[in-house]
């Protein structure tokens, strides 16, 4: 058996900096400040050179969140949660508590196919790790049984979060960055920050305005291309766009792929005709479990939860090379690479 694990990040960071630089032709650059936080590269770039000083408090509040959302911190909140499945229920500060509400939120809209209680489920398969390999089935069986986001549950009154059952734990790997990404943005604007762009491994989020008063263009990745390389390119004002794809995340067992994103009712990784999911909403956190739902769901139905989420647009690229738009980016999205074919909006 030969087993080997790839990380293949679905940044867009290279074709992002590009296309902003570009349409600053004789202005200042952006000021930006790259770091590894949140185990992937994260940037932060702002238009205002004035405001130098936010950008290494942004990385401390990347980091500060981390501590107390990351379930591979022993110290944190949420493996303080997972530790106490079963036992009692875990006082919870506002943002932990606030991000699992979201969490849930987007677990019942998607019907479970994002379940922020996957977390069994990931630790057998532990992709990622120097340990990913296919799980036995009875245990995949067993871990399969244990998910279910209505176990979770939320005390608004005592800001409290209680897993009735042992084994029961939570993971929010899937929604995270998104909102971490929210945070920073919501920190950057409170200081004075009049645009730029955050860039946590993949989730693009992008604010206020640029110097030169254009749309932000980004380029939406090649699921089949090197990191960096893009199909078309869309246009926003404000707002955030993340991918979630087959080539992110994965290993190789026996001559076949496993990537991460999984099937919660089989607990296998999805297998559908999706190579590529870019969802664009205005909150990061949002776009980060619809990507996930949504490449679960596969094209008809992932499109159709998209359609009836207020505010959520996305692109599907298929494993076949074609691409579809949910309705409200016929103006906003260009393909760009003739390898692949535009179907249009779904």
């Amino acid at each position: 058996m030969i087993s080997k694990t790839r990380f293949f990040k679905s940044a867009v960071l290279i074709v992002l900096a590009a296309l902003i630089v570009c349409g600053c032709t004789g202005k200042p650059k952006p000021i930006r400040q790259t770091e590894l936080a949140l185990g992937t590269v994260c940037s932060v770039s702002l238009f205002d050179s004035s405001k130098q000083a936010l950008l290494p408090a942004s990385f401390s509040l990347i980091s500060q969140l981390e501590n107390k959302i990351s379930k591979n911190i022993p110290e944190s909140e949420i493996s303080s949660l997972n530790r106490n499945a079963g036992v009692s229920a875990v006082v919870l500060s506002e943002p932990v508590f606030q991000l699992l509400t979201i969490a849930q939120k987007y677990s019942i809209l998607s019907e479970g196919m994002f379940d922020v209680t996957i977390d069994p489920v990931v630790e057998l398969w532990g992709i990622g790790t120097d340990h990913a390999a296919v799980p036995a089935r009875d245990k995949l069986e067993h871990a399969v049984g244990l998910v279910d986001y209505r176990n979770l549950v939320l005390d608004a009154a005592n800001s409290s979060a209680f897993l009735p059952a042992k084994e029961l734990a939570v993971d929010l790997g899937g929604i995270a960055k998104g909102y971490i990404a929210d945070q920073v943005r919501d920190f950057l604007v409170s200081g004075g920050a009049g645009g730029g762009i955050i860039d946590l491994g993949g989730n693009i989020l992008v604010f206020g305005k640029k110097p030169d008063g254009s749309s932000f263009r980004i380029g939406i990745q090649d699921p089949f291309g090197g990191r960096g390389s893009a199909i078309g390119v869309v246009t926003l004002e404000e707002g955030s766009v993340v991918t979630s794809g087959i080539y992110e995340r994965f290993f190789e067992q026996d001559g076949k792929r496993y990537h991460h994103i999984f099937d919660v009712r089989t607990g296998y990784p999805v297998e559908n005709n999706l190579a590529g999911v870019s969802i664009l909403t205005q909150e990061s956190a949002a776009g980060d479990a619809l990507s996930t739902a949504v490449f679960a769901l596969g094209l008809e139905k992932g499109m159709a939860l998209v359609e009836r989420t207020g505010g959520a647009e996305a692109i599907c690229i298929t494993k076949d090379k074609e691409v579809y738009i949910s309705s409200g980016l016929k103006d906003s999205f260009t393909l760009t690479d003739r390898n692949f074919t535009m179907r249009g909006a779904f």
